[in-house]
Order: C-alpha cells, then sequence, then structure tokens
C-alpha cells in the first residue's frame, strides 16, 4: 500500500498561559477552568489572531499538564516546528514574522483586571444558573 500522498508533521508547542482564576485541587477547578479558558481563547482570537500566512501551520488550544497537585491546563499554540525550521533556512523573514508575531502574542497580560472580572462575571453566571437548576 502506497502512502506517499500522506505528509508527517511534527507538531510543537509554545506556552501563551492562564489567568490564575482557577485554581488546582480547589473543588469549583474544573467549572472555572472551563470559563477562564473560554474566555481567554475568545480574547486572544478576536485581538491576536493567526495571522493569515501562518493560520494553516499553527492554532491556538487548551492544553493539559500534569502537577503535584492535579491537572491544570493552559492556552498554547501549536504549530509545525519542521516547517519553522525550513523558514529559518530559506525565508528567514517569514521566520523573524512568525516569531515577531509570537512574541507579541506571548508577552500578552491574560491576568488583567478586565479579563479576570469576565472571568469572574461568567463563573457568577454558571453559579446562579446551577442554583436556580437545582431548586
Amino acid at each position: 500500500m502506497e502512502y506517499s500522498h500522506l505528509k508527517i508533521t511534527a507538531m510543537d508547542y509554545l506556552t501563551i498561559g492562564s489567568n490564575g482564576f482557577a485554581q488546582v485541587g480547589r473543588p469549583d477547578f474544573l467549572e472555572k477552568n472551563k470559563i477562564e479558558m473560554r474566555i481567554l481563547m475568545q480574547y486572544l482570537v478576536e485581538n491576536y489572531p493567526v495571522p493569515d500566512e501562518f493560520a494553516f501551520m499553527c492554532h491556538y488550544k487548551v492544553k493539559w499538564f500534569s502537577h503535584d497537585f492535579g491537572m491544570y491546563s493552559e492556552i498554547v499554540l501549536i504549530y509545525d516546528d519542521s516547517l519553522l525550521y525550513q523558514w529559518e533556512e530559506n525565508d528567514p523573514e517569514k521566520f523573524d514574522r512568525f516569531w515577531n508575531w509570537f512574541n507579541d502574542v506571548e508577552s500578552v497580560n491574560l491576568e488583567t483586571e478586565a479579563l479576570t472580572e469576565e472571568i469572574k462575571s461568567k463563573y457568577r453566571d454558571f453559579v446562579t444558573k446551577a442554583a436556580h437548576i437545582s431548586t
């Protein structure tokens, strides 16, 4: 069987971060984490979208990691590192544009008061709605 049409890509990730609203080990962690990740992902996609020239080789994602107290998640950028290494050799300007863009994204403060308040507000809405459903 011929598989030459399949392209194997070497995907890697770069960590962007989280807000810290959801704390590992707390009983409400999963609910808070889901809301936090959704708000942060929306914020990044709307304010720091992946440039068109890189959209085919990278995307934002929530990635889970192990910790002594349990699992936690961060927003990451999944990207094709083999392609990036090719650009480093063959198209250094594109390589530099990618890193300049990512450095801008990586430096975004995901712990601003505005983002934290938005996450808290959505969590309060969730708790209120859950309380009404259970009564």
